[in-house]
């Protein structure tokens, strides 16, 4: 995700109940899916309500799901598809990016609990 992202993504997580929040940022994201296969979710999907909760404030490859050919809508809902998928993915590409986890350590985030309380 873009700096501007985790931003949005924080800003989100700070108007939410910091005690939800922390539930789902805590929760085991491997879970069986079928037979022997496990898959790994998102930080920010809830397991237990099967929800995003960031999902207003999402980063744009999460936004690109189902919209575009190489990105098939996981639940396989028909969505529009977008013309020009390719060029914002190329974009984006060229902006600085890093994972949550590396935005929180660069800005001297290491706890969800003061992730979500820290004004």
């Amino acid at each position: 995700m873009t700096r501007r992202e985790f931003q949005d993504i924080i800003a989100c997580l700070r108007e939410q109940v910091p005690q939800q929040v922390v539930r789902v940022l805590e929760q085991e994201k491997h879970v069986p899916w079928f037979e022997d296969i496990e898959t790994e979710h998102c930080l920010f999907y809830d397991v237990t309500k099967r929800c995003c909760i960031v999902y207003p404030a999402r980063p744009l490859i999460c936004r690109l799901f189902g919209r575009v050919e190489w990105l098939p809508c996981p639940q396989g809902k028909p969505l529009q598809m977008l013309r020009d998928g390719w060029g914002l993915i190329q974009t984006y590409a060229k902006e600085r990016r890093a994972t949550f986890v590396e935005w929180c350590a660069e800005e001297g985030l290491f706890d969800f609990r003061a992730l979500v309380s820290r004004k």
